[in-house]
């Protein structure tokens, strides 16, 4: 943990007052400024049930000068070898850090005076740190009251990012017949091809390409993100049991939750696998799984390799 600032020392002081002139009209006192903190979790991974946070950063305003605190915490669950490879957090470099129960209470207290929460593309984080919460049986932080800015959506918004705009920047000029077919077939292909050369990406494999733009897919089973793989385990990723092993909703009390599956519009893929589920035994499902779907092979390290510009950190 980082720095010696009271947890609420942190509000811009309001100016002194000055004695009244006489014969002037009384002017309002300046109201002090809203509290901004800006935060950002590292993690042992991106699976939002699973996974926890190893590592806060709170920071108290966005002027350089911010004070800001920092928490290492030992996390009950390994570290990813893609996630150290993003953040260099190891394990042992955990090991006499207390547990998220040890720090709960001051992060709160943090979160619950602040008025405004900044964090650059936050939605994962805030899920990482409710996660925390939910695994103490304790209520989540309560984010209805606070403003959230965050300044990769604040980007999308404020810069234009339609065809034509990614033209403009990394081909250099515009394109006319926009938005027929064949034009903006052409004019993709100079767009990729110039961000490709922007983010010095030509000597990448493709496939390390696909998986920034979609770091998840590989871990899919089928076409969308309903089911995954987690080593030799499958993972239901949609509806009130995300995140929970396939096998165990079909061998436990909530079974009819596949039933129901089945009698839904859900792809075909979901369906077959969910009916399988009801019909054989974990380690037949799993050999009938990878025989009819593939199992992916992942990577120990990110798509890039640092200093390339991309990657799963660089959304961060």
């Amino acid at each position: 943990m980082e720095g010696t600032l009271s947890l609420f020392d942190w509000r811009p002081p309001p100016a002194p007052e000055e004695a009244p002139v006489a014969g002037e009209p009384v002017q309002p006192r300046p109201v002090a400024g809203p509290r901004i903190v800006v935060f950002d979790c590292e993690t042992t991974g991106t699976d939002r049930v699973h996974d926890q946070v190893i590592e806060l950063c709170v920071q108290m305003g966005i002027a350089e000068d911010a004070p800001s605190r920092v928490w290492r915490i030992k996390p009950a669950v390994p570290i990813h070898p893609g996630a150290q490879a993003v953040h260099g957090i190891s394990a042992e470099d955990l090991a006499e850090c207390p547990p998220f129960s040890a720090v709960a209470d001051e992060v709160a207290a943090v979160f619950a005076e602040a008025d405004v929460i900044v964090g650059y593309n936050l939605a994962f984080d805030i899920d990482m740190l409710q996660a925390e919460y939910n695994r103490l049986g304790r209520a989540p932080i309560d984010w209805v009251a606070k403003l959230v800015v965050d300044p990769f959506r604040l980007w999308q918004k404020c810069e234009p990012r339609s065809l034509q705009d990614a033209h403009r920047r990394f081909v250099g000029d515009e394109f006319s017949a926009a938005h027929s077919a064949s034009a903006d077939v052409a004019a993709t292909g100079r767009v990729l091809s110039g961000m490709l050369r922007n983010f010095k990406l030509e000597h990448q494999d493709w496939a390390q390409i696909a998986n920034v733009c979609d770091p998840e897919r590989a871990s899919w089973l089928g076409p969308s993100r309903h089911l995954r793989w987690d080593a030799e385990i499958i993972i239901v990723g949609f509806g009130k049991y995300a995140g929970m092993p396939l096998h165990e909703i079909a061998a436990g009390p909530d079974r009819s939750f596949l039933r129901w599956v089945l009698e839904k519009d859900f792809p075909p893929h979901v369906m077959e696998v969910c009916r399988a589920a009801l019909e054989m035994p974990r380690d037949q499902l799993v050999e009938w799984a990878r025989a009819r779907f593939g199992v992916p092979a992942p990577t120990a390290q990110p798509p890039f390799f640092a200093g390339s510009g991309a990657g799963p950190g660089a959304g961060k």
